[in-house]
């Protein structure tokens, strides 16, 4: 299954890596191969629809078909990332002492020692330390929704549409403001549970995110607009899930979660740090062996000559 996995990834990343280098202009991969094709179900539903707002509710029905397709693999990563940082915070004691040790250690190898610690016990207690984040859910994701954006800008049913009396070929501020207010709730909930330390960090570039999903959706066609709109929607019902999977989740981490090796356990088992006379018996060693075939080889000629 790992490895199946990895199979996948790579090859969405070498997909990821054509569409995304031709651009999002109608003669580029991205719209050619997944744009394109997006356009004419957008179309068809929109004719099946009928009307004025058949456009409309084909770019709905088509975001929310391909969001609820890829739900199950964020709500997996949600999960996991979830736990691991429940486990990060019950570890967090450990780390800081690592951490201090780090900071408080008088020589190059005692810091060496102390961040070899620290792998050690993340790697012992069995703690993601890129927090449980699945490259392949990332990697799946760009050519989907890359390709969905190029169908809505370049669709040529678009260039003529509205939707509810909002002309979707222009720029539609009340889209923009919906999407920025619907991602600022899901920023908001996001940093509900996170650390006080990681509140710092993070809150800016949580609340960053919605203000240019806002400010681009005003410059950006209303059809993009709207596609942010349902696009937010989704992603606040993920967060809305995360938000109340997260009491049950901390208890099964409280039962199932118990520190294998702490800071102490693993500086006592003294980690050994490679010293600078370690790297120079290691390159005399490699010398003496190079040095004995070399002159293993000079009998060995030797011997033919006099023969």
């Amino acid at each position: 299954m790992k490895q199946l996995k990895r199979v996948l990834t790579a090859a969405f990343v070498i997909l990821d890596i054509i569409l995304i280098t031709g651009g999002y202009d109608e003669h580029s991969k991205m719209y050619r191969w997944i744009g394109h094709p997006l356009a004419d179900i957008m179309t068809s539903i929109a004719h099946m629809i009928g009307g004025v707002n058949g456009i409309g509710w084909a770019i709905i029905i088509i975001t929310a078909i391909l969001r609820l397709v890829l739900l199950p693999f964020f709500l997996n990563q949600q999960v996991n990332t979830t736990i691991n940082q429940i486990k990060m915070q019950k570890l967090k004691p450990e780390i800081d002492k690592l951490q201090s040790l780090s900071r408080k250690a008088g020589t190059t190898q005692e810091q060496q020692q102390a961040s070899m610690a620290m792998m050690s016990l993340y790697r012992e207690n069995e703690v993601n330390v890129i927090g449980g984040i699945s490259f392949l859910t990332m990697a799946m994701q760009l050519p989907v929704f890359s390709g969905l954006y190029s169908a809505i800008l370049h669709a040529p049913a678009l260039k003529e549409a509205s939707f509810l009396g909002f002309d979707l070929s222009q720029p539609q501020i009340v889209f923009a403001v919906i999407a920025g207010v619907i991602y600022l709730i899901q920023a908001w909930l996001m940093m509900q549970y996170m650390p006080a330390e990681q509140k710092k960090t993070s809150a800016m570039m949580l609340f960053i995110s919605p203000i240019m999903i806002m400010v681009f959706a005003m410059i950006a066609s209303g059809a993009i607009g709207l596609y942010f709109v349902v696009g937010g929607v989704f992603a606040l019902i993920q967060s809305l899930i995360q938000h109340y999977q997260r009491p049950g989740l901390e208890k099964r981490v409280a039962l199932e979660f118990k520190i294998k090796k702490t800071a102490d356990d693993l500086m006592a088992e003294g980690i050994k740090v490679p010293t600078a006379k370690d790297s120079q018996n290691v390159n005399q060693k490699n010398s003496d062996i190079v040095s004995n075939k070399q002159l293993n080889k000079e009998k060995r000629n030797a011997g033919k000559q006099q023969r």
